[in-house]
């Protein structure tokens, strides 16, 4: 196995791992600080270790350092600035609880990257779990300019613009989306986990979250 699919699996046992580090059972905690111990182990084994700027600091605030994965994001950004080393700092931003810095972070790394979608969704989710809807209806909008029917943004748009009072059938929108018929023959599943994204069983979710959100 070459030093790429080690660190590969390193990534998908630590996705495994649930968050906060707090409500981890002992068990979890010993799996984590073994992902760690292995990570270090490679990084002593090998001048350079692939996407070690993502992977390390979710390791290490995967094990409750979240000071130390900010500091080393941080410097990794300061360094050098691209969507990797912006989404690295970003992410520890929201796990350390600074969401502030995680949006501002989020927002500069799409820039970095005018392709990606993914990185105003963190804004548009992050905003609107705050109640902030115009600057996540924002985010979520950018999304629609590049994939005008994107599972996740079209949904949690129509949310925002219910709660902002903006004049339409918002609510009636996202139960549309909420009752449409997903993909049942298992390919979409694949597809968007081979090259990302979200399929339509993920906006039927998203959808049903956020109706639930509006009726409480």
């Amino acid at each position: 196995m070459n030093l790429t699919d080690v660190v590969r699996e390193l990534y998908q046992a630590a996705m495994v791992i649930p968050e906060p580090f707090s409500e981890l059972s002992v068990d979890q905690k010993v799996e984590a600080q073994r992902l760690l111990a292995q990570f270090e182990e490679l990084q002593q084994e090998h001048d350079t270790v692939p996407y070690a700027e993502l992977l390390h600091p979710m390791l290490l605030s995967k094990n409750g350092r979240f000071q130390d994965a900010l500091t080393l994001t941080r410097d990794y950004y300061e360094n050098a600035r691209s969507w990797e080393t912006a989404v690295a700092y970003a992410n520890a931003a929201r796990r350390a609880g600074d969401l502030d810095l995680a949006a501002t972070l989020f927002s500069a790394a799409a820039e970095y990257d005018p392709n990606d979608l993914t990185c105003w969704l963190e804004v548009g989710d992050i905003n609107l779990e705050r109640e902030q809807f115009s600057e996540a209806l924002a985010a979520y909008e950018k999304t629609l300019e590049k994939d005008n029917n994107n599972q996740w943004a079209l949904p949690s748009a129509f949310y925002c613009r219910h709660r902002l009072d903006i004049a339409g059938n918002w609510l009636t929108s996202l139960r549309e989306v909420a009752n449409q018929e997903g993909c049942t023959c298992g390919m979409e599943g694949c597809l968007t986990e081979i090259f990302g994204g979200y399929g339509s069983s993920d906006g039927i979710a998203r959808a049903e979250y956020l109706l639930a959100k509006a009726e409480q």
